[in-house]
């Protein structure tokens, strides 16, 4: 009777370790196979890679519309670079016009008024882009006599339309802020002297 008590127990501790080995292996297989095969949702389109892409590439990319939207975002925010850069330029040629104009005729024309105008728009605009807004400035020794107050405009603007060259598209600079403000406080004075 021992002995046959003894097989039993034998044979329920080899029947418990199949069974645990089983069990075991079984949920070897099954988190196998969830790695490899994720889970589908079908309202998530799966991320597409383009088959022309180095084989090195580690990240995918988006879907064909984020592509498409990220590459309009990219244009238009080098539009609006070239354009800045275009209006610092014309900047820098106004303040100069104007100068030598006032230097060659010594006379502060409704042309100069009109670029004057103009360059203050400009300006506005560019400091706007570069992230600034409206601030009280006052300018260190404000010139009092028309010809200098037109040299040190045309100085600003060019160290302005310097500063916007220098300075990235994905950059916000103070600099650029502060000098169109500068340029917008002589502009100021300027309107000062002639009236």
């Amino acid at each position: 009777m021992i002995n046959r008590h003894a097989r039993v127990v034998s044979s329920v501790r080899i029947n418990r370790l199949v069974f645990l080995s089983l069990l075991l292996a079984c949920s070897s297989i099954i988190g196998v196979a969830q790695e490899q095969v994720p889970a589908q949702n079908p309202n998530v389109s799966a991320p597409r890679t383009k088959t022309s892409d180095p084989p090195d590439t580690k990240t995918m990319t988006g879907t064909p519309e984020a592509e498409m939207l990220a590459r309009r975002e990219i244009k238009a925010a080098e539009k609006d670079y070239k354009e800045n850069l275009e209006r610092a330029r014309e900047a820098a040629q106004l303040s100069t016009e104007i100068r030598d104009a006032f230097i060659n005729t010594r006379d502060f024309s409704r042309t100069e008024q009109k670029k004057l105008e103009r360059l203050e728009k400009i300006t506005r605009k560019l400091r706007n882009e570069a992230g600034g807004s409206d601030a009280e400035l006052t300018v260190d020794d404000p010139p009092s006599l028309l010809e200098a107050a037109l040299g040190r405009l045309a100085e600003l603007t060019d160290k302005l339309r310097k500063g916007v060259e220098k300075t990235p598209r994905q950059v916000i600079s103070a600099a650029v802020i502060d000098r169109a403000n500068e340029v917008l406080e002589i502009i100021r004075v300027v309107r000062t002297i002639t009236h």
